[in-house]
């Protein structure tokens, strides 16, 4: 899509983008930009990379030479008195006492300014206003490094840019005509289901229904380009068909199967037709109703349809390829990368650093796997970004440095966008998105450092301040 924007109206933004001290709705408009410019993107990964290298030289830091020509400006005309003298005569007692006074004087005087002035600059932890909107977006994102949900990711992400869907319209499950479906054990329906047929190599165009919080579904069409081994080129197109967004994830190695859903699995003995292929029927049920419908490829086990319902078997998101070519791909090279994320390995795990924020950073979470994660900013404005996944269920885990506004927790449930919680932790915010069930979301916040406020005292102003004043904060 062309870029179609004026880099010259958001050039003066990108430092303080990166610094987080923008209003709330430019943050939104340069995101936005940004996800269409690849050159200001570029230039806010550099100012990025620039200041965390000068960050990581904090650490130890000596107090600056020029501090001492602060304190002497600050000290006046009194500045060169000694503060000790050697006693020879004492005539001079006299003279003594008064220069010590002085020198003394113009001390206390320098420290106490020094105290004003670090108060005055002690800065206040950044404000997280919308941790609720900024969960599902990072949970759209964790949806696009998971094969079988790439395509809903992409929508959702691209819709809290301002992608705009289809009509409202009601959207009815897929007909059922298959003959009985029989119970089948619930490791092979996870084997199944988590391959996704990440080894294929294929493109086509998938449409996507989200039930929004008024009940109606919307559509939007998303082109899909995935090359076995090397990673995906995702699309969106909004209600006019025009190209809105174009990203590219790499492969991520998703995902080992995992068992103890609470699920109960069935396979239909008919095949249905879908995009003019095979596809088998796999069905999970659950306190007495159907979950989730899978329509995988008969050849290749790739999905082709999937359908999530409520508990009256109302559909609250479809997803369906119109058309697939497997075999054939053409990576874009014009697509951006949001947020880099990267696979998660043993020797990932025991790297020093990999993980902020978090006391540490859980390998498993609510029994899934950590498959993918992220970290981006300097060292105030770190983000830690953590995907938990088994190929069917997904987990978003977000740490965001600062103070929640509304209170030390907020929760959202809205009908059919992923359930989110998030609460300060610290000295940051904790947000947890899925799409899986509210058990599930109660387990991952269960195994997460619990709620902890973080106040913002007189003597964390000082030290914010202290620190700024010398350069080294």
């Amino acid at each position: 899509m062309a870029q179609g924007n004026n880099c010259r109206r958001y050039e003066d933004d990108l430092s303080g983008f990166v610094d987080q001290t923008l209003p709330a709705r430019r943050v939104d408009q340069v995101s936005e930009h940004l996800v269409r410019c690849p050159k200001c993107a570029a230039s806010v990964e550099e100012l990025r990379r620039v200041r965390s290298r000068l960050n990581s030289c904090q650490g130890i830091a000596p107090l600056p030479s020029s501090l001492a020509e602060r304190l002497q400006s600050i000290a006046g005309g009194e500045c060169d008195q000694p503060l000790y003298v050697t006693v020879r005569d004492s005539s001079d007692c006299h003279g003594v006492g008064g220069r010590l006074m002085r020198g003394g004087m113009a001390v206390t005087l320098a420290l106490a300014t020094l105290v004003m002035l670090s108060l005055a600059l002690g800065k206040e932890p950044a404000a997280v206003a919308d941790p609720v909107r900024s969960a599902r977006e990072q949970y759209s994102l964790a949806l696009t490094t998971i094969n079988v949900n790439q395509g809903v990711g992409a929508v959702q992400w691209a819709r809290e840019r301002g992608a705009r869907p289809g009509e409202a319209t009601q959207v009815s499950p897929r007909a059922i005509d298959l003959g009985e479906s029989t119970p089948i054990d619930e490791s092979t329906a996870m084997a199944r289901l988590s391959s996704n047929g990440r080894d294929i190599t294929y493109s086509g165009l998938q449409r996507v229904w989200l039930m929004d919080g008024d009940g109606a579904h919307r559509s939007n069409d998303v082109e899909i380009d995935v090359v076995a081994g090397e990673g995906t080129s995702l699309t969106v197109l909004d209600a006019t068909g025009a190209r809105f967004l174009s990203w590219f994830v790499p492969t991520m190695g998703c995902c080992s199967p995992v068992v103890e859903t609470g699920w109960q699995f069935y396979a239909y003995q008919d095949t249905d037709l879908v995009a003019g292929r095979a596809a088998s029927v796999l069905e999970a049920r659950g306190d007495g109703y159907v979950v989730t419908r899978w329509w995988l490829d008969t050849d290749t086990g790739l999905p082709l349809w999937m359908e999530r319902y409520d508990t009256t078997g109302r559909p609250t998101l479809v997803s369906g390829f119109q058309s697939i070519d497997i075999g054939r791909a053409q990576l874009a090279t014009n697509s951006t990368v949001p947020y880099p994320m990267e696979s998660v390995s043993t020797s990932t795990a025991s790297t020093a650093g990999w993980c902020i924020g978090l006391p540490e950073c859980p390998l498993q979470l609510a029994g899934l796997p950590l498959v993918a994660h992220a970290r981006t900013g300097g060292e105030e404005t770190s983000f830690q970004k953590l995907v938990y996944s088994d190929g069917v269920r997904t987990i978003s885990v977000t740490w965001t440095p600062g103070t929640l506004v509304n209170g030390p927790r907020v929760s959202d449930d809205s009908l059919g966008l992923p359930h989110v919680s998030a609460w300060q932790a610290g000295d940051g915010v904790i947000s947890v998105a899925t799409g899986g069930s509210r058990a599930l979301l109660a387990t991952a916040c269960h195994e997460l450092p619990g709620v902890h406020e973080k106040g913002f005292g007189l003597w964390e102003r000082l030290s914010s301040g202290f620190g700024r004043l010398v350069g080294i904060g």
